[in-house]
């Protein structure tokens, strides 16, 4: 931390069943108030928690969802902005060094604050128990790394400011190269495996939601997933297997409960909320525009996803087709149950009413055009999963609905596509179908790897969707192009007859193709930090 002060600036992050530990001190304090005792310095490690809340800013509580760049989601707004999507995917060369679209490199504000706290604690927190100093400077060690995480993600090769040695770099250190994509992911893939073994397994009830045991192997799969090392990403799986098997992590019988349940035995990682103390306005931007006119229905499900949710026909869950009439005929009856959990559709019930997504309804249907600022359903659909069914008043009080940074079924799919590309299909297959068997629906079955991870993809589409997921997936697989690139994603649109039957019709929901050049498999590094550093040199093809 700086010489002689510091900011004591803790914004919302709730981390109790009970309370909102929010604090917002405004005044300066001196470097001795803040160590001088284990609650002072326990306020500042929580003003470190506001990372993981303000990087998914892109996600609730704000309004760009990062699903929206992919196939999955479609944003009714170009003008507006807040919402860069349909400028990325249908304008050529919006991205670039300057203009800073998914740019992460904001980030190293924020490590450079986790360093000086890591670097400062063995001296200046010398008089605190041993114990308590150690989990908070994992804590701070969990933040910085996750930080790192999403710079590689996005960038690839990072800058690593580390704190080696006990020291910071400064404003004489600026000059530094960009380590390799590979060194970079080795560093925080290491950094959550020491992490976790510093971390509880569990907290007690007034700091319920703090980071975990668990949340740290859980982000070490992850990140050894995006790194291709397939072992790490199943050894640290299995950790929190055996922390599933101990009762601390487990599959919610009911999808649905996932996402309305604070606290439940999915979640290894969540951003909470609490009205009126802290909160965001994720249903005044996402709602059905029949909860809230020209406010509301900013995105919404594509075609593309919602016809992956299966269909029960002849007693067994099968692939939705609509060139099948059965299918055609009730399109929306007798689907998977995280349809239901997840998208609102056409004949929807939705807060005591009946939704109504055809053209000339309640809730609309416009078709998109450039230029469009109409918030209202483009795709037929609107988002269901984190919004509140029981928030009403919304657009005044807000929403407290929480963010799923990770939970347990992305661990069984990390560890199914590990195992797969590691040649076990029998581990894979059981790792899939547990997440399929929660859903209520039939397990998958081959021997064949490419099969296989069509089955898996399809899955993660399907079980993570909104939740941030797809477009990194999508970008990870190399798949990126050929899914986007020159394609347009597709609208139901639905007219009501006469008789009061409806008619369905698949449209393009973009007026124009899109666009993902190979270049942008790697977000390019600010200008910024080119001018300023000397021996940083921007991605290939930038």
């Amino acid at each position: 931390m700086e010489k002689n002060i510091i900011y004591l600036i803790i914004t919302t992050v709730l981390l109790s069943s009970c309370s909102v530990l929010d604090v917002e001190v405004k005044d300066n304090y001196s470097e001795e108030v803040a160590w001088k005792n284990e609650t002072n310095l326990d306020l500042y490690v929580l003003g470190l928690y506001s990372a993981l809340k303000e990087t998914n800013n892109a996600e609730i509580g704000g309004t760009e969802l990062s699903d929206g760049y992919a196939d999955i989601l479609k944003y009714s707004l170009t003008s507006m902005s807040a919402s860069y999507h349909n400028r990325v995917l249908l304008i050529e060369n919006f991205i670039t060094p300057d203009n800073g679209q998914l740019n992460t490199w904001g980030n190293y504000a924020r490590i450079r604050r986790d360093n000086e706290f890591i670097c400062d604690a063995p001296t200046k927190g010398a008089h605190l128990k041993p114990e308590f100093l150690s989990i908070r400077v994992a804590e701070a060690r969990f933040m910085r790394a996750y930080l790192y995480y999403k710079i590689i993600r996005n960038h690839a090769g990072a800058i690593l400011r580390t704190a080696e040695g006990g020291q910071v770099d400064n404003q004489d250190q600026k000059d530094k190269a960009r380590s390799s994509e590979e060194d970079s992911w080795n560093y925080v893939i290491k950094e959550f495996q020491e992490i976790a073994e510093l971390l509880p397994v569990s907290w007690d009830k007034d700091n319920t939601g703090r980071v975990t045991k668990g949340a740290a192997y859980g982000l070490m799969a992850r990140c050894a997933l995006y790194a291709k090392q397939y072992d790490k990403a199943i050894w640290a799986g299995q950790k929190v297997v055996e922390l599933e098997n101990q009762g601390i992590y487990g599959l919610q019988s009911d999808y649905a409960t996932i996402f309305t349940q604070a606290f439940n035995k999915e979640i290894l990682l969540a951003v909470y909320y609490k009205k009126p103390e802290v909160k965001h306005y994720f249903d005044r931007y996402f709602a059905p525009s029949g909860d809230i006119a020209d406010r509301g229905g900013w995105a919404g499900p594509t075609e593309e996803l919602v016809s992956q949710y299966q269909i029960k026909s002849g007693g067994k869950y099968v692939d939705f087709d609509w060139n099948n009439s059965e299918h055609a005929a009730n399109p929306y009856v007798n689907r998977e149950p995280r349809f239901y959990a997840s998208v609102l559709y056409n004949g929807a019930p939705w807060k005591g009413r009946t939704l109504e997504t055809f053209v000339g309804g309640t809730d609309g249907y416009i078709d998109y055009s450039q230029g469009n600022n109409k918030a209202t359903t483009v795709t037929g659909y609107y988002m269901k999963k984190f919004l509140n069914e029981k928030n009403t008043n919304f657009d005044i009080d807000g929403s407290d609905s929480f963010w799923v940074e990770m939970r347990y079924a992305e661990v069984l799919l990390i560890m199914a596509e590990a195992y797969a590309e590691s040649g076990d299909m029998t581990k894979a297959l059981a790792a899939l179908n547990r997440v399929r068997e929660r859903a209520g629906i039939s397990p998958r079955n081959t021997s064949d790897k490419e099969e296989f991870m069509s089955f898996l993809r399809t899955e993660r589409m399907v079980e993570l969707a909104f939740e941030g997921h797809r477009y990194w997936d999508l970008r990870r697989w190399k798949l990126a192009r050929g899914v986007l690139h020159g394609q347009r994603m597709h609208a139901t649109k639905i007219t009501k007859k006469a008789d009061g039957t409806f008619s369905y019709k698949q449209v393009a929901c973009d007026d124009a193709n899109r666009y993902f050049p190979e270049k942008y498999y790697l977000i390019p590094v600010p200008n910024s930090e080119i001018r300023n550093n000397t021996k940083c040199v921007q991605n290939p093809l930038w």
